[in-house]
């Protein structure tokens, strides 16, 4: 579908790590228009109407979200503020303004008992807290007449803390590093994502599309992957089964996402998480010898 542009587009959540990314990849035909927690909060209905309405988005991007697992199990009520109460508000504008809405979920809706990859068809039975809240906003999502939920997941970056940039700090550090073995996903870069996001929304498509970078892999081999592609092989990693991390949280064991919508709406599969990985690495490398190369094994 091609998009007369400009259009406007709304992102919330644009100081995390996929909005900041869907912020700066936008197309030409899109006019981006970011919207952090310092300019309204979406759980307030009033607030939400305001300053979505002010935009007057031809489309609304809703990255924001509560993503603190472990925080979730322990206090639910700001996850499902955020992720429930937040996404009615902004569907409700949506279909006020007749604007499309694009919902950004995960991988935890399901509980990772299948010994088969979910698509878009697999029945969602969140584990926990946090996948609930996100699944009770997808359901929210859906009230917005043609909204599309994305889900995706194991998202590293370059514009915020995830799983990667953990070890890799860690491992600069020196410090010996127990990672589990037994949880298995879709590593997934957040630029490849935010790009692979604007050329969804350039089709037709509603409903659910899952959308991650190719391959899958346990936490231990992402981590392992990851020290050997910043040099930093010398440093101890051990594996551990999930009942011995330090978590309150039941986590799904094998929640690996597989689209069968991408081929359907015409669009290719993201790459391989181990070249969106060396990609990532570089970026690391140029941030912590202050903008230049180098390797990763200074202090």
């Amino acid at each position: 579908m091609r998009i007369a542009g400009p259009a406007t587009v709304v992102v919330t959540g644009a100081a995390g790590m996929l909005g900041r990314d869907v912020v700066r990849t936008a197309p030409e035909w899109a006019a981006a228009v970011p919207l952090t927690r310092a300019d309204g909060d979406l759980s307030r209905g009033e607030e939400a109407r305001e300053v979505l309405s002010l935009a007057a988005p031809e489309i609304i991007v809703h990255c924001a979200a509560f993503t603190d697992v472990d925080g979730a199990t322990r206090s639910p009520e700001p996850a499902w503020r955020s992720n429930v109460t937040a996404t009615r508000h902004v569907a409700e504008v949506a279909a006020l303004l007749a604007a499309r809405l694009l919902y950004v979920s995960t991988d935890y809706v399901f509980d990772g008992t299948s010994t088969e990859p979910y698509s878009e068809w697999s029945a969602p039975s969140p584990l926990n807290p946090y996948g609930a809240s996100k699944l009770a906003g997808e359901r929210a999502a859906g009230r917005a007449p043609g909204s599309l939920v994305m889900r995706t997941q194991w998202l590293f970056g370059p514009g915020g803390r995830n799983f990667l940039r953990a070890i890799l700090e860690a491992a600069r550090a020196g410090k010996a590093l127990r990672v589990v073995d037994d949880e298995y996903g879709c590593p997934t870069y957040t630029p490849d994502l935010a790009v692979g996001l604007w050329r969804l929304l350039e089709t037709d498509a509603t409903g659910i599309v899952h959308l991650t970078n190719q391959g899958a892999c346990s936490r231990l081999e992402l981590a392992a992957a990851a020290v050997e592609e910043a040099g930093l092989d010398d440093v101890e990693l051990t594996g551990i089964p999930s009942a011995e991390w330090p978590s309150p949280t039941r986590r799904p064991r094998n929640a690996v996402l597989t689209s069968d919508r991408l081929a359907e709406i015409g669009l290719r599969p993201l790459r391989h998480w181990r070249e969106a990985l060396r990609d990532y690495v570089a970026a690391l490398r140029a941030e912590w010898n202050g903008g230049g190369a180098g390797d990763l094994t200074g202090g």
